[in-house]
């Protein structure tokens, strides 16, 4: 019994490591510039803050911020993940602004 034990505890131990070292996702809200990732991929966008620049995820909402909103500034509410050291907004809703 006391075996099984030390194995859950060491089990639950290293689960919580694992998903402790990975970046999590969390809906924040930008306001920053809107870019076309590339001319031949207009559906694509970036979203520069400053010195940051956020690649914007190709769903619908994505692809309507890029159509609708190239290079104007825009808030965007949104999920925001880290992978491989590359920012990326998956769209909630967004508004243009002056």
């Amino acid at each position: 019994m006391l075996r099984r034990a030390t194995w859950v505890v060491l089990v639950v131990g290293f689960i919580a490591l694992v998903f402790t070292g990975t970046a999590s996702a969390g809906i924040e809200t930008i306001t920053g510039i809107v870019r076309a990732a590339a001319a031949d991929a207009p559906e694509a966008a970036t979203v520069k803050v400053g010195d940051v620049a956020y690649k914007v995820t190709k769903d619908d909402n994505g692809k309507t911020l890029a159509k609708e909103a190239k290079d104007k500034k825009a808030e965007i509410k949104g999920t925001v993940e880290e992978k491989d050291g590359v920012k990326w907004i998956t769209v909630i809703s967004a508004k243009l602004v002056e």
